[in-house]
């Protein structure tokens, strides 16, 4: 297994310049508003948006911003950004902890919502709550995630008056409650979008899995029904329900940057959409090496678990 995670993380270089070049080209080539005129703001003159892009470099060939861009980066320096010049290092480190705990709680939530229901609908096959978890799949898949955040914040407002919490960040060691207000609902809007296919694979994956021989044997032998599930049926179904919960992080880590956007926390997937809105290119650069870090780190863990729920599976 080792020697298997280490070829596996060989690639990771690799992968990460092909995306790098890839998001570098297309930002400088695709039609967009240009950042000097951002960066200058109305009623700049043609002059001082000349000096804005020699300042930032955007002059240069395209070979020697990327070549510069990619040394300083190896090195460590991931430059500031266009808006404000601050460096991309500390905004980093401000915004994660948002979006860190987002996402985190937005998988608990798709993890418990996706395999729970999705047991329960294999059990009771063709029954009111078999009918009720498949629903509640389809509509958690179709309804958008912005539309559904919308109305928590709109409806309890109108129904009880109360309005939550809305922008900024506050740790969760400082002010727990407040923390929850805030950073809950956006975890269950993206953890309820994730948990629709998680939910449909369990279920699929319980029925066939329910109707095997071994799983009969258990139950003849006279175990206890949540040790037929949880300790013979789960488990040997386990291996599609991680890679769809793999899946199901990368829904939610996608989600999150809208509902940070929508709820003005200051995260990471906030600082992306605004970084795009404006072409602040060095923003987009270094978080699309991130999401690809982070995808290709978590798809290895996926691939490594099968090991230890499946001892039959074997690296090569």
């Amino acid at each position: 297994m080792l020697r298997y995670a280490l070829r596996r993380l060989a690639w990771l270089p690799i992968i990460l310049f092909a995306v790098s070049t890839i998001v570098f080209v297309l930002l400088r080539v695709l039609p967009g508003q240009d950042p000097a005129d951002v960066i200058a703001g109305q009623g700049a003159t043609d002059e001082q948006k000349s000096r804005i892009r020699a300042d930032l470099g955007l002059d240069d060939p395209l070979w020697q911003q990327y070549t510069d861009w990619m040394g300083n980066t190896l090195r460590g320096d991931f430059g500031t950004t266009f808006e404000g010049e601050k460096p991309i290092r500390d905004e980093f480190t401000r915004r994660f902890p948002a979006s860190f705990q987002i996402i985190l709680m937005g998988l608990i939530i798709s993890a418990i919502l996706g395999i729970g229901f999705g047991i329960i609908s294999a059990l009771f096959r063709n029954s009111l709550p078999d009918y009720g978890v498949r629903f509640g799949a389809v509509a958690a898949s179709s309804i958008p995630e912005f539309f559904l955040l919308t109305l928590l914040i709109i409806l309890p407002s109108y129904w009880w008056n109360y309005s939550m919490p809305v922008g900024g960040y506050v740790a969760i060691y400082d002010e727990p409650w407040t923390n929850l207000r805030l950073m809950l609902p956006a975890a269950a809007v993206i953890g309820v979008a994730g948990s629709a296919g998680l939910m449909r694979l369990t279920r699929t994956t319980m029925l066939e899995v329910l109707r095997a021989d071994y799983v009969r044997t258990a139950r003849a032998k006279g175990l206890r029904r949540h040790t037929v599930i949880l300790s013979h049926a789960l488990r040997n179904a386990g291996t599609p329900i991680v890679t769809a919960l793999g899946t199901a992080f990368i829904a939610v880590f996608g989600g999150s940057i809208i509902v940070e956007q929508i709820l003005s926390i200051q995260g990471l997937g906030s600082w992306f959409f605004r970084a795009a809105l404006i072409r602040d290119l060095p923003i987009v650069q270094f978080l699309s090496i991130y999401t690809a870090f982070i995808v290709v780190v978590m798809n290895l863990i996926v691939d490594l678990s099968y090991g230890y729920i499946d001892p039959r599976v074997r690296y090569s």
